[in-house]
């Protein structure tokens, strides 16, 4: 009896919603990125060290508290941002910034790495000054890494953009080919989902839809926004140690485009057999089929 009891309540635990599953703990890895020194203001406090890349496992971190010591080598896992208090609008900001920061396909160097720390601290505290040198102290030559932020800042602010058809509705004659065109120009960044009825190709900037010769149900087709890997978002956490996150994005959402092929009707020409009022002139003249009758007063 005693076994059934505890294996009842190791199922229900178990099954208990919204539990935070917590992963064994990983110890933190420190990459110094010899000849990058960052040098921090805030809070009135001055700060400089040589530029660590932490590494996680296997994974790539950035610091996410500025200011905050680290003060553990292990850290537990959490695979959302329950232990951090940020505003949502926040988390996706951040999560973009790491998403398009140093592990982007062409941006695996250092000062893209830099570049996407600085945005994420900036984010979190707008007050604080960050300037890179290669020595420490602002000694040696200033590091400037303006393009690798506006390369980031540019993927983030496109992010979110969708087709420009996308969520809506489009009907065509049966057999024939509709093409929609993205002017938003972030087509390739999408998945189409296989139809069922029609012929679909990605061409470009374009979508072709050829219709289904007989007519079909409308269809819904899935857009669905590629990822360069299928990474989740990882958020370190230990006691009042710094906080540090593997960053990707957990908040986008599918679109879509709707397809309707139709049976176009076929235009028959009525003759015009309404009657006019001429009367000012000659009386009433009724227009008939291939003749006109007329009959004055």
């Amino acid at each position: 009896m005693k076994k059934i009891f505890t294996l009842l309540l190791l199922l229900s635990f178990c099954l208990r919603p919204n539990v935070n599953v917590q992963a064994e703990e990983v110890r933190i890895t420190y990459n110094k990125l010899h000849g990058i020194a960052y040098n921090m203001k805030l809070d009135g406090k001055y700060k400089s060290n040589t530029v660590t890349m932490f590494q996680m496992g296997n994974r790539i971190a950035y610091c996410i508290e500025p200011g905050v010591e680290i003060t553990n080598n292990y850290y537990d896992i959490y695979t959302d941002w329950s232990t951090v208090k940020f505003s949502d609008d926040l988390k996706k900001y951040i999560e973009k910034v790491g998403y398009y920061g140093y592990e982007y396909p062409g941006h695996k160097t250092n000062y893209y790495y830099i570049a996407a720390q600085e945005l994420i601290w900036k984010a979190v505290r707008p007050e604080i000054d960050v300037k890179w040198t290669t020595g420490e102290n602002y000694t040696g030559k200033v590091i400037d890494v303006s393009k690798e932020k506006k390369e980031i800042l540019d993927l983030v602010n496109n992010h979110d953009l969708t087709p420009s058809f996308s969520q809506q509705e489009f009907k065509g004659e049966v057999g024939t080919t509709m093409v929609l065109e993205d002017k938003n120009g972030v087509l390739d960044e999408y998945d189409i989902s296989e139809s069922q009825f029609h012929k679909i190709v990605k061409n470009g900037n374009k979508l072709e839809i050829t219709l289904n010769e007989k007519v079909v149900p409308t269809e819904e087709l899935i857009l669905k926004r590629k990822h360069y890997d299928n990474a989740p978002l990882l958020v370190y956490s230990k006691g009042n140690s710094q906080k540090l996150s593997a960053l990707r994005i957990t908040y986008d959402k599918d679109t879509y485009v709707k397809v309707t092929n139709e049976e176009i009707p076929e235009i028959v020409e009525v003759p015009n057999t309404g009657s006019y009022d001429i009367s000012l002139f000659v009386g009433t003249i009724l227009v008939g089929v291939g003749f006109v009758l007329a009959k004055v007063y």
